[in-house]
């Protein structure tokens, strides 16, 4: 920090060049809580209020975005500069909020407007509107009651600035709004406020819009309206980034790239873990520990494979147009070849995985699933029963990694995206009389608390089960060094979360990870589609050229059986191909992965290594220069 920005009673301090207002001052106790680079994101936020707009503030995972925001509010608060705030968070996440705005010495201030009894709820929306302060919701209260929280039936309220009720909306978790034509997004973006700052470290999920959706929210000035930016950004850079793409395309798509990076990078903060850690001294040896991701290729069962085969095969699958609930039936068969998973859903009209797409199967769905459990294969139940390590490669590979992992002291923590599989995982490790903590859905929001202290305080439980929907958010679990995620997700982020609940701030060993997939199954598709949203995200935020590994054919074939059988991963092969030259390992490591392999696994890839090379653009020809762009006028 520097000493100028110390007033003479220790405060910190920054002035507005822009206008007269006074300046922003920071109390020492709370600036002496943050990391230098914490405290540069708090610069940051004061360059866009001097300047009347927003941001997304995209820090890598574990890097506290929480308390920068929480300690900028306070700053506001304590400089006179601000009266009213919205903040609008998952309902996981109000605690940690709460804790954090206490922190900061907001505790006063806080308005809770989460909670069920509406009468309360009215009681603290109406006092933050007469009192100011900051108002804490959830995104489903103000979906519902979203006329109340943008003030159309309080007209004897001051407003602030320019007409607006509300200093400052922040989003955390902004992803959530990623959709515009949701009236999640179109309603949160009608509320009046000078201000909106969207908490996010995943702002691209799935494709270029979502990205588009935050800046709009943020600061629509910047990429102007949907269709000029997906004519002028998204359909190049989509193009561009395909392994198949022309020479043109591809340089087109890199430029287009840069421009878009050069007209965000005002509006948009990101640091990365191993940026910041040698700076700030987060360790006692002043150094990252290690992250080694794994991606476990693993060869399904007799009984797996015969099931996979006849469901592809059996007339009730539609191999021309593929409904997601047949991309889900194939997923569960890949964790654990049950079926009667298919009579339950077919009883019940509900498959688990599917909460994303409406969750409830329509009356064509549910005959089908009934015919499905009816004629597709003739397994004996009981056998299943007996023999469940047999019968899933996956829940087979847990416990003989498990075993080892425990033997040498390591603590794990497994998410798995359904409670399902996690409660077959949780039935076999309990059979070997391991302890476990557990959280999932069900698990009241007053008890995560106790549940994850009593994790990172008890020397005896080395086991934590989580689904990943509600374990990767705002949940701290560093005692961990070892981590299993049972199957991939079609958001890559929703798997990076889980990651990053042990590989954050306060862990101080070498974090392992697992990413068990399937070879030659749905799961080898949905990995690759991973992959190349991950390079859209990382081609629209940094600043090098990314390796293209897989064009649109690659990862839209999701439903045919493997050419190569199920006992090889044709993805494995090229990305061992593409890394093999890069791998650096220390003999622990490599003493490990000669473990691994002796589990009868089809392979391992190392996940850590993708886009850690700069690929280098093709040359290119006198006749085929790209085309120059005119580029779109910066805001400022």
């Amino acid at each position: 920090m520097e000493d100028s920005e110390r007033n003479s009673a220790g405060d910190w301090e920054l002035e507005d060049s822009t206008s007269e207002k006074p300046p922003y001052k920071l109390p020492a106790r709370i600036s002496r809580m943050l990391y230098p680079f914490q405290l540069q994101g708090l610069r940051w936020l004061w360059f866009l209020h001097c300047r009347g707009t927003g941001g997304i503030l995209g820090d890598d995972m574990g890097l506290g975005k929480t308390i920068q925001v929480s300690a900028f509010l306070a700053g506001l608060f304590h400089s006179g500069l601000i009266r009213r705030v919205l903040v609008v968070v998952p309902k996981t996440l109000v605690t940690h909020w709460i804790r954090e705005l206490t922190l900061v010495g907001l505790k006063s201030n806080i308005r809770d407007c989460s909670c069920p009894n509406v009468n309360v709820r009215k009681s603290e929306l109406q006092y933050a509107f007469k009192e100011g302060g900051v108002l804490l919701t959830t995104y489903d209260i103000v979906w519902k009651y979203y006329n109340t929280i943008r003030g159309d039936f309080y007209h004897d309220v001051d407003d602030d600035e320019e007409g607006n009720l509300w200093n400052y909306v922040v989003l955390d978790e902004a992803h959530l709004i990623k959709n515009p034509k949701t009236q999640r997004f179109q309603r949160i973006s009608e509320i009046p406020c000078v201000h909106r700052i969207a908490i996010s470290g995943t702002p691209i999920q799935n494709n270029l819009e979502e990205m588009w959706a935050l800046f709009y929210f943020c600061c629509p000035e910047v990429l102007g309206d949907r269709d000029e930016f997906r004519e002028r950004y998204e359909n190049y850079i989509n193009r561009g980034n395909e392994k198949d793409a022309t020479n043109p395309e591809k340089h087109i798509g890199s430029n287009v790239a840069k421009e878009l990076r050069e007209l965000i990078k005002p509006y948009f903060l990101r640091r990365m873990k191993d940026e910041v850690y040698f700076a700030t001294s987060l360790t006692n040896e002043n150094t990252l520990p290690k992250k080694n991701e794994l991606i476990i290729w693993l060869k399904l069962t007799d009984y797996q494979r015969k099931l996979y085969e006849d469901f592809l095969n059996s007339h009730i699958f539609n191999k021309m147009r593929p409904r997601l609930l047949d991309i889900t039936i194939l997923k569960n068969i890949c964790d654990h070849p049950d079926p009667l998973i298919l009579k339950k859903v077919a009883a019940e009209g509900t498959l688990e995985g599917m909460e994303d797409m409406d969750g409830k199967l329509n009356g064509h769905d549910m005959a089908r699933l009934k015919n499905m459990a009816l004629n597709v294969a003739g397994y004996d139940d009981d056998a299943l029963q007996v023999g469940q390590l047999e019968v899933s490669c996956k829940l087979s590979f847990i416990m003989s990694l498990l075993k080892n992992l425990l033997e040498e002291g390591h603590h794990v923590l497994i998410f798995s995206q359904t409670r399902k599989m996690l409660n077959i995982v949780q039935e076999a490790i309990s059979l070997k009389g391991y302890r476990f903590f557990r959280i999932d859905g069900t698990t009241k929001i007053s008890a995560r608390e106790r549940i994850v202290k009593g994790f990172q305080e008890d020397f005896g439980t080395q086991i934590f089960l989580l689904t990943t929907k509600v374990g990767g958010l705002g949940l701290t679990l560093t005692k961990a060094d070892r981590v299993i995620v049972v199957g991939p997700a079609w958001n890559p982020s929703i798997d990076n979360q889980s990651v990053d609940r042990a590989y954050r701030i306060g862990q101080t060993k070498d974090v392992i990870v697992y990413r068990l997939m399937t070879a030659g199954t749905i799961e080898e598709k949905i990995y690759r589609m991973q992959i190349f949203k991950w390079g859209l995200f990382r081609t629209a935020t940094e600043q090098k050229e990314q390796t293209r590994y897989f064009n649109q054919r690659d990862i839209q074939e999701l439903l045919s059986l493997p050419a190569q059988g199920f006992d090889v991963s044709s993805t494995q092969k090229q990305l061992q191909t593409e890394h093999e030259q890069q791998l650096d390992m220390d003999e622990s490591l490599r003493e490990h992965l000669d473990f691994l392999e002796q589990q009868g696994i089809a392979g391992v890839s190392h996940h850590s290594l993708l886009f850690s090379k700069t690929e280098v653009l093709p040359t290119l020809n006198e006749n085929d220069h790209a085309p120059a762009r005119k580029r779109r006028r910066k805001p400022f």
